[in-house]
């Protein structure tokens, strides 16, 4: 997760720019989220289909932030701005760990069990911020939407994590992939519509975990029912640890 919000990084890098009026992290916080949902909406899946590179997304949702803030920076001020904000997210300094996930990684690797990595994201977070934090070697494969440019909750996304997992597991089916996220709507509906299992990480509790793409709608699948989703809600990774050590043991009994 970002070690601080996204508006409090930007405004200190709009002082560190030394932008004239500099737009505070006030302002910043509602106009980052308009910018990235526009910007996510124009260019979907990070620009994938318009060929853009990530540097050139990111800076479109910057510039978009900006506008929103009522700004309008020369173009050597805005890089000079978002140059420092693109090398923030390229440092250790800006994400930290979950306090969860390196023990039930570090499990599921002694285990034997293939994890791979179905993310909304672009490709930079693929190739440089995992590896950074040090997960890469936790997981086997990579889906992420800036490359395949089909997002979450849409089943091809999922189809192609099933193509994937099929090269480490041999001949395993669909419906015994667990995919394991945080939104209701991508995550946990989109998975189980592709035929998927899926638990729902309730990170309500942690305020650093926050929901950006929060337009997606849910698609119906078997079964779907406010029952249902409470019953694969589980809190943190703990839970889904325990969860994965039942089914472990019943399939050795």
């Amino acid at each position: 997760v970002h070690r601080w919000p996204i508006h409090e990084s930007y405004a200190a890098c709009a002082a560190w720019g030394k932008l004239e009026d500099p737009p505070s992290a006030e302002e910043l916080k509602p106009a980052f989220k308009e910018a990235f949902r526009e910007t996510s909406q124009r260019y979907p899946c990070f620009g994938h289909e318009e060929g853009m590179s990530s540097r050139a997304w990111w800076a479109a949702v910057v510039k978009n932030t900006l506008r929103h803030c009522g700004r309008d920076y020369s173009n050597a001020d805005f890089e000079r701005f978002f140059q420092r904000v693109y090398q923030h997210y390229g440092t250790l300094e800006a994400y930290e760990e979950l306090k969860d996930a390196k023990g039930f990684l570090d499990w599921a690797k002694q285990q034997g069990l293939a994890i791979g990595v179905t993310t909304n994201s672009c490709s930079r977070t693929i190739d440089n911020t995992l590896p950074m934090l040090g997960f890469h070697d936790h997981f086997r494969w990579f889906v992420c939407s800036g490359e395949l440019g089909r997002e979450k909750p849409e089943p091809w996304i999922f189809v192609e994590t099933h193509r994937q997992a099929s090269f480490w597991v041999e001949g395993i089916k669909r419906e015994e992939v667990l995919h394991i996220g945080d939104s209701l709507a991508a995550d946990f509906c989109g998975a189980r519509a592709a035929g998927l299992q899926a638990v729902l990480l309730d990170r309500s509790d942690n305020a650093k975990v926050m929901q950006y793409q929060d337009w997606h709608q849910g698609p119906d699948y078997p079964g779907k029912s406010e029952e249902d989703v409470k019953a694969w809600t589980l809190k943190n990774l703990g839970e889904v640890k325990d969860l994965l050590q039942r089914s472990i043991i019943q399939q050795l009994q």
